[in-house]
């Protein structure tokens, strides 16, 4: 078991008080649970930080930091280990951390890189072990898994977190001719001109066809185009975790409109899928469809892409209003 204890930031103008949990994923794919307790007072940030796999086997520190309002960024060190409880074997780390903060909706996330350090006792003994490095993604929450801190229960009356999904869309969009390519890209629809649509339809009566079969994933949700990747190997390593704490969250997944997985549990344990750009004309689309919206709504999953020297990482959402897509293209 890894323990590594995190610092939180602060956002002049966002008041970052309150409890954030998510996870880091070190370098060779070890995921560890997070959860941070930040107070933050102007540009400056202190609290605790928990580090675990269970609420039983932990590793707790106090940590201090600051928010860069110039770069959106936020410089969090651990500053000492202040209770561990771990099986035999298990070693402690400090960390520290470079996050930015962003928010979609009314979701709230801290994401970045963490390093780690040896910690010293006050005899100038080395404690610990140094635990590498990797990334860290965490969402703000109501709750704690823990013990609430004393500035967190005096906020917790004055300020609650209500994560709800998106309200359900009451009229249809109304597609102009300004907004008709990006509405067709979104949806994975070709670019035919909507006033030549009666015309095709009609010389197809002349044409006797396969029936037309649909798949599942057109579930009268919006397609939700999250970002166009562009690949220089042909060869691409998918992989879906839960994005935040893991909740239920379970998702569907289509490649070209055809399923790949079903009904699979998003957690710490990875969901793999490989792709094969050379067979496809050189793109290829992702589609993930929310079959729940777990204990927090939306549905989200992190998804790690890895093709030869590149690396992406995106966060998607879904939910009974849309599905994420991602799709891909090859450039030799």
């Amino acid at each position: 078991m890894l323990f590594a204890f995190l610092l939180p930031p602060a956002v002049t103008g966002q008041d970052l008080t309150g409890i954030w949990k998510g996870y880091f994923v070190t370098t060779d794919f070890n995921q560890y649970k997070v959860e941070f307790q930040i107070n933050q007072t102007g540009s400056s940030i202190t609290g605790v930080s928990y580090s675990y796999l269970t609420t039983v086997f932990y590793g707790k520190a106090t940590m201090s930091g600051a928010w860069k309002k110039e770069s959106q960024s936020l410089q969090i060190q651990e500053l000492k280990t202040i209770e561990v409880k771990a099986t035999e074997g298990s070693v402690s780390c400090l960390m520290n951390y470079q996050l930015g903060y962003s928010k979609s909706g009314r979701e709230e996330y801290l994401e970045g890189s963490f390093t780690s350090k040896h910690e010293y006792s006050a005899e100038g003994l080395k404690k610990g072990d140094d635990c590498g490095g990797g990334q860290v993604y965490l969402r703000r929450v109501s709750s704690s898994d823990f013990y609430a801190e004393p500035f967190i229960q005096k906020t917790a009356a004055k300020k609650v977190i209500v994560n709800q999904s998106p309200p359900a869309r009451k009229t249809p969009i109304q597609v102009t001719a300004s907004t008709e390519d990006k509405a067709n890209q979104e949806s994975g629809l070709s670019s035919t001109p909507i006033h030549d649509k009666a015309v095709a339809e009609d010389n197809s009566k002349n044409v006797q066809q396969e029936p037309l079969v649909v798949p599942a994933v057109s579930n009268n949700r919006f397609n939700d185009l999250i970002q166009v990747i562009t690949v220089k190997n042909p060869h691409i390593q998918v992989i879906l975790f839960d994005n935040g704490e893991i909740d239920g969250d379970t998702v569907t997944v289509y490649l070209n409109n055809k399923l790949v997985l079903s009904k699979k549990r998003l957690s710490t344990i990875p969901l793999t899928l490989s792709l094969d750009m050379e067979h496809h004309n050189g793109i290829q689309e992702l589609t993930i469809v929310a079959e729940n919206l777990g204990e927090i709504p939306p549905n989200t999953a992190l998804m790690i892409v890895e093709t030869g020297s590149q690396q992406f990482r995106i966060m998607l959402a879904s939910s009974e209003q849309k599905n994420a897509v991602v799709r891909f293209r090859y450039e030799k």
